[in-house]
This record gives structure tokens, sequence and C-alpha cells, in this order.
């Protein structure tokens, strides 16, 4: 039977190497796990339709090793004939959201930092429109040819390169015949909040917006970018929850 699902991914991770030593913020699942309880919340709160949650959670050495398991993990939930929406632990959802049934590709909505793809990989792909995979959603619909073109990069996963995962979900989303940036782009799907941050001054949220495109009171829902400083990010996400009065 054919369902919607939210999914996510939070995995305890031994290495506190990620594209950077990040053993200074300290106990990163705990810090992550506050983050995806609120966020969930706010799904609870705002997702539109019939849908169920999914949680996978483990352990593994290394985050590379979390993207490429999760991969896996999608892609056999995908061919039990559901239509999944991904969505990592340090998005919030402001408003009513309508995902499901909305898209018939396989979709990713706004650009990541940097928005062109630079960093050397072992496939030798580039993208010049670089999106972010925070937010993302499968839907039963999608060709089966656009997975199998990441399952062949997948397999041969480059644990080399911090965007491997970036890097083969952009090579799918930009395989699909339907997709342009201007029919695909559409950050109130996903806000990269890279910058925000409690108490952040008017010409930084100015900044912030500039880069997206639009204003942060309109975003749908808010990537905060947890990898920019865990403590920091579950404190903003804290004050979301407050402000949302989420119970």
């Amino acid at each position: 039977m054919k369902k919607n699902i939210l999914v996510r991914s939070l995995y305890k991770i031994k290495s506190p190497i990620w594209f950077a030593d990040r053993s200074k913020e300290g106990d990163l699942y705990d810090h992550y796990m506050k983050m995806h309880d609120i966020s969930l919340k706010s799904f609870k709160e705002y997702l539109e339709g019939d849908w169920e949650f999914v949680f996978f959670n483990k352990e593994v050495d290394n985050i590379q090793q979390v993207f490429k398991d999760h991969f896996f993990e999608l892609y056999e939930l995908w061919k039990k004939g559901h239509n999944i929406l991904y969505c990592g632990p340090d998005n919030f959802v402001t408003q009513p959201l309508e995902v499901f049934g909305k898209y018939d590709d396989f979709m990713m909505f706004n650009y990541t930092d940097p928005k062109t793809s630079v960093e050397p990989n072992h496939y030798n792909i580039q993208h010049e429109h670089f999106f972010n995979a925070d937010v993302r959603y499968y839907p039963q619909t999608m060709e089966q040819e656009i997975w199998n073109i990441g399952i062949e990069m997948a397999e041969n996963w480059d644990f080399d390169c911090w965007n491997t995962e970036q890097i083969i979900l952009n090579h799918m989303l930009w395989q699909q015949p339907n997709r342009t940036l201007q029919n695909t782009l559409d950050p109130y799907m996903a806000y990269q909040g890279h910058w925000i941050f409690n108490g952040m001054s008017n010409a930084e949220l100015t900044k912030s917006n500039q880069w997206n495109g639009i204003d942060l009171n309109d975003a749908k829902i808010l990537h905060l970018h947890g990898s920019r400083n865990a403590p920091e990010k579950l404190k903003v996400m804290q004050s979301l929850e407050a402000i949302h009065e989420l119970r």
C-alpha cells in the first residue's frame, strides 16, 4: 500500500571528523537529537496530508557512512511504493506545508553554499546549480532510471569528498528531462539559514535574505545548518519552538 512518509536519519557517529574536527561542539548526537525532537514537532504541526514518520537510527564510524547507508535505505523504502520526504533534524517548518502529491519528479529546492560545486571528486562531475540535499522529495512517480544513475555512483562512493552525497543527488536532480532552474528553485521550501543565529544583526539577516532571494519570514521550511555550530543552532530551534508554541 502506497504511503506518504517523512523520513529522517540520525546516527551516532564515532568520529568527530566531518568536514573538520567538531569535537569542540560537545556531544553532537545529543545536540542533534534535541533538534530532531523540536523539528518533528514542527512537521506534526504544519505538514499537510496523511503521513507517517520513519526514523533511521544506529551507530556508524564516520559521517560519510551515514550518507552512503541512508542513500540505499531510502531507495529500499521507495521501492515499496511510497512517496518520501526527507528532511534532516535541523529543519523547522514555519507554516502549513504541502509536499505529498505536489511533485512528479525527484526534488530538491534551493542552493547550497557555494552555489556552484567546486570540490574535486572521483566522478569528475561539477554542478553549475548546486542544490542543498537536506530537504528532498522522492515521489513514487520518479523514474527508476534516475535512481539507477545515483546507484551507479553511490556504489563507488567517494569517501574523500565531503559533498559526495550532494554531488550524486544533484546529478540525479538535473538528469531529469523536465527539470530547469526556473521550475525547480523554490527557496520557500528550503530557506538556507547558514547565518541565522539568535541575536544576529539586521545586516546579517539582510545578507541571509539576499542570498536566499526571499524574506526569512516567508519561508515554509527553515534549514538551520546545524553543522555551522550545533549548540548555537539548537538554541535557535528552541527559540522557534517557543515562538510557535509547539507542544
